[in-house]
């Protein structure tokens, strides 16, 4: 069902017509009927408007919609609950998926028309061969470092990166049962990433295993797809020439101090070093299992990589206000912000959304 549909279902079950509904919403009667037939883009201020004279959130209407319609194209859509990853239909959060893909994201378009900045994202892997195995990952991950120009060296401000290359990422903060997805809609790719965990390290691997979703194929029965994707995220976080210089292969061994020199100057996770170490056979599986076992007792020492957070959005709003590009009004309705707020401070100050 399309948020159209749904909005018809509730008028319906509340006993209203079309016309009724226009008044209690103040809109027109063609406007009622363009929202349910699909013809007219519904803003966040009249997906509001619409819910309070229906009497209802706007969860209860976004809750209902089918986000796997030929209107948005899903990929990757993680649920995990322990080690189980669950179906997002049956999930009782899925909400979070209608408030990104019905809201936040045409109002992040529609900021970024509004200032001339729109941005077509090219996919530099989109011509590689299907994965199937680690070592195509691998050259990926190489090729990728390359056009983007990386080479060997750490990425810094991952999310400012991908922003500007055109990927559209949304924070959002949720139990830690949710981990993230990502998703294509028409040829914009969008990641989904959940802040509630802290550790920027891991935000950083989750970022780029939904990017792998995004930029590289897999045969869909393919039970290793996830293993791959978490192998990408390694090699594209730490090349492997890079970690040849802090490994001595023939001492099989490594030193907590050296593990936090290499997270500290390519934010990546302890544990996902160690697997890197492994899948590039530096180390062998008994010295990783060892290592693992005295994992638990690092995770307090481990130390800190930077910053991660979305902004351009935030960036864009501002300029765009300071350049009087639009008004207060709008901003307000982009953003989600009362009009009550936008002041001269909070002009310079970071946006909510």
């Amino acid at each position: 069902m399309n948020i159209g549909n749904r909005i018809k279902e509730l008028r319906m079950q509340k006993g209203l017509s079309q016309e009724d509904l226009a008044v209690r919403a103040n809109f027109s009667k063609s406007y009622i009927q363009k929202f349910e037939d699909g013809a007219r883009e519904i803003k966040s201020s009249q997906l509001f408007q619409l819910s309070t004279a229906l009497g209802v959130s706007i969860s209860d209407i976004i809750q209902e919609t089918d986000y796997n319609s030929d209107e948005f194209v899903l990929r990757n859509i993680e649920f995990r609950e322990g080690y189980k990853i669950l179906d997002v239909k049956s999930f009782e959060k899925r909400v979070i998926l209608g408030d990104i893909l019905h809201i936040k994201y045409p109002a992040y378009c529609k900021l970024e028309k509004l200032m001339n900045e729109s941005i077509v994202f090219q996919n530099p892997l989109k011509k590689f061969e299907v994965i199937t195995r680690k070592e195509q990952i691998e050259e990926a991950a190489i090729i990728l470092r390359k056009k983007w120009k990386f080479e060997n060296t750490p990425i810094y401000n991952l999310v400012n990166f991908l922003e500007d290359l055109g990927i559209k990422i949304f924070e959002i903060e949720e139990d830690e049962g949710f981990v993230g997805f990502s998703c294509w809609e028409k040829n914009t790719p969008i990641i989904v990433i959940n802040i509630a965990n802290t550790d920027i390290a891991r935000r950083r691997f989750t970022i780029l295993h939904e990017l792998s979703h995004l930029l590289l194929r897999f045969n869909e029965n393919d039970e290793n797809i996830e293993h791959f994707c978490n192998y990408f995220a390694g090699a594209m976080l730490l090349p492997s020439e890079a970690l040849s210089d802090y490994i001595n292969k023939s001492s099989d061994s490594i030193t907590l101090e050296e593990l936090k020199r290499i997270k500290s100057k390519y934010g990546i996770s302890i544990l996902a070093i160690l697997v890197r170490l492994v899948n590039l056979d530096f180390i062998s599986w008994n010295k990783y299992h060892e290592f693992k076992e005295l994992y638990n007792s690092w995770k307090d020492k481990e130390s800190d990589f930077g910053d991660e957070t979305v902004s351009r959005f935030d960036y864009l709003l501002a300029k765009g206000l300071r350049e009087n590009i639009f008004t207060k009004d709008m901003a307000s309705e982009l953003s989600g912000i009362p009009i009550s707020q936008f002041n001269e401070d909070l002009i310079n100050r970071k946006f909510s959304f």
